[in-house]
């Protein structure tokens, strides 16, 4: 980057400019304030890190050698703080060693006093902004990447991906533990009707209601999941059926009751209890889908629960109506 280049930009971030020379670190820093730096000034170590301590930087500008602490020791401790925190020592005694052991301790560059001219400092000190700004850019977009691949982009609930992936490890601490784990089917009644009615963007709309009405009665250690068109289940750790068929009936009331084109939308549930005659986790969550396609096949509108008895009938223990 040229200089006439960066005297028509203005880069963003704070620096901390350490230095026990008062001129030159008064000339450092009106050349980063120039450049469209917030700058804070510090004449020897214990001061500069008594800043970072207080405020938060996006570069170091550290004198390797100044009272109280070397510039190193300010990097080394201001890096435990934040670690991708970048760094420039000045030395007027540059080795191959002071190189090395600058590199080792994360520094991103180091200069030689005097300086040849003020435009390396300022390419220097361009150049460690931006990979600040690159490497928090990346985490940003990691984050992003890791959240798409685990929700459904329509709804914001979980994916069938990321489902499995819990439901395993679930399946295997009630397992092993004894630990009680149940789970809810939850399928629409009528999507095919809607999506021919009124269209499939009136067909996302619903879902997004049916996700906001499972989000609003469900725990923060349970995990609600889209696992298909508009098929959800909600993972309930730590709860017995008894539990997960009175969370099943709150949210299949507010499905039921939400209005949508002048048209009551209608749900059907299963519910059930793992226990270890289901074997695996598959063979759960099987159990669970019939348990929910007799839900169905009765008519809709209702919440079946799933025993090992295989009982799926129509008495007052084992069926509800929604």
């Amino acid at each position: 980057m040229s200089g006439d280049r960066m005297a028509h930009e203005q880069i963003v971030g704070r620096a901390l400019i350490a230095d026990d020379d008062d001129d030159f670190r008064g000339l450092l820093a009106r050349r980063a304030r120039k450049m469209g730096l917030s700058v804070e000034e510090a004449s020897d170590g214990n001061e500069a890190f008594d800043l970072i301590t207080k405020k938060s930087f996006d570069v170091l500008v550290m004198d390797l050698y100044m009272p109280g602490r070397t510039g190193l020791d300010v990097i080394r401790d201001a890096q435990k703080i934040d670690p991708n925190l970048e760094a420039i020592i000045l030395t007027g005694s540059a080795s191959l060693e002071t190189a090395i052991e600058a590199l080792r301790a994360g520094v991103y560059d180091y200069l030689t006093k005097p300086l040849e001219s003020m435009t390396i400092f300022e390419m220097t000190l361009s150049r460690a902004l931006e990979r600040r700004h690159l490497i928090r850019e990346n985490e940003r977009l990691f984050k992003q990447v890791q959240r798409l691949a685990m929700t459904d982009q329509l709804t914001g609930l979980f994916n069938r991906h990321k489902l499995n992936d819990f439901l395993e490890s679930e399946v295997e601490r009630a397992r092993r533990y004894g630990r009680p784990l149940s789970v809810i089917m939850l399928d629409l009644d009528d999507m095919k009707t809607i999506n021919d009615t009124h269209g499939h963007a009136a067909g996302d709309a619903v879902l997004k209601l049916v996700a906001d009405s499972i989000r609003q009665h469900v725990r923060r250690v349970d995990l609600p999941a889209r696992i298909g068109g508009d098929e959800f289940l909600i993972l309930l750790p730590e709860a017995q059926l008894s539990v997960a068929a009175e969370v099943a009936k709150r949210v299949c009331a507010q499905i039921l009751s939400t209005e949508f084109m002048e048209s009551k939308v209608s749900v059907s549930a299963g519910v059930g209890q793992w226990a270890q005659a289901y074997n695996t986790a598959k063979g759960f969550i099987h159990a669970v889908d019939q348990a929910l396609y007799q839900a169905k096949r009765s008519g809709g509108k209702k919440i079946f629960s799933h025993r090992l008895n295989g009982s799926r009938n129509s008495d007052e223990e084992n069926d509800n109506e929604a």
